[in-house]
């Protein structure tokens, strides 16, 4: 079974472009472009890197930028480092969704909402909460694209969206730690360092992986994750 990224660039080599992570948001129609060509217009933007098969949100963060006083220095690489891009920051809840496939074609069958502690930290989740796959298959069937649909793998596909706008495509599962849970059911990632006294009387699950190297991505990442607290109150 295909856990990891860097396991799916080697099984899905027809599939690769998707790893390009300004390939796809210029595919779906997003404003988008590399180090070195500038914005069009003034807004907030996601700046993050081309690649990652790590995950985890490495390198990626919130920029507020002025078209007048930034845009023509992009061209010399200021503000965006190379092998970054940059694109049109998306507002709305973000979804984490399992896919299996169906008579060819893609179906929702774990679902689950997250919320950031902040918009400045892409990487740290305050919880998740499992949703009604019901909800994800109706509002799935008007927003992927056909050629989705196109896309095969071993058994699981898994898109991230901020609301219905598409800013992640997996070739593997994403939602392993919700399948065994009912709808309403909140998975709080637990955060290396951070107090969780008031979690502590509910069931702990540590990572898939005990080696906390993987976590924190060899330094890349400040905030390593260990785990979780599972609150099936509904």
């Amino acid at each position: 079974m295909i856990e990891e990224d860097y396991e799916a660039w080697d099984a899905y080599p027809q599939h690769r472009w998707l790893f390009n992570k300004l390939d796809l948001s210029s595919r779906l129609g997003y404003d988008c472009g590399p180090a070195c060509v500038p914005i069009k217009k003034t807004g907030y933007y996601i700046v993050r890197p081309i690649y990652n098969l790590y995950g985890m949100g490495i390198g990626a963060h919130k920029k507020f930028f002025n078209v007048n006083l930034h845009g023509e220095a992009m061209i010399h690489h200021k503000y965006i480092p190379p092998g970054h891009f940059w694109c049109e920051w998306l507002d709305g809840t973000h979804y984490s969704i399992d896919f299996i496939k169906n008579g060819g074609k893609w179906e929702p069958f774990c679902c689950m909402k997250g919320t950031h502690f902040s918009t400045d930290n892409l990487t740290k989740f305050k919880e998740w909460e499992v949703i009604d796959p019901t909800f994800c298959f109706n509002w799935s069937f008007n927003i992927l694209p056909e050629w989705i649909h196109d896309i095969e793998t071993e058994k699981y596909l898994n898109i991230e969206t901020k609301g219905d706008k598409i800013i992640e495509i997996h070739l593997r599962s994403g939602n392993d730690v919700a399948w065994s849970y009912n709808v309403g059911t909140k998975i709080i990632p637990v955060w290396r360092g951070e107090d969780y006294k008031e979690y502590e009387h509910l069931p702990f699950l540590p990572n898939f992986h005990p080696e906390s190297f993987k976590y924190e991505a060899d330094g890349n990442l400040s905030d390593v994750r260990v785990g979780y607290y599972v609150n099936e109150n509904i």
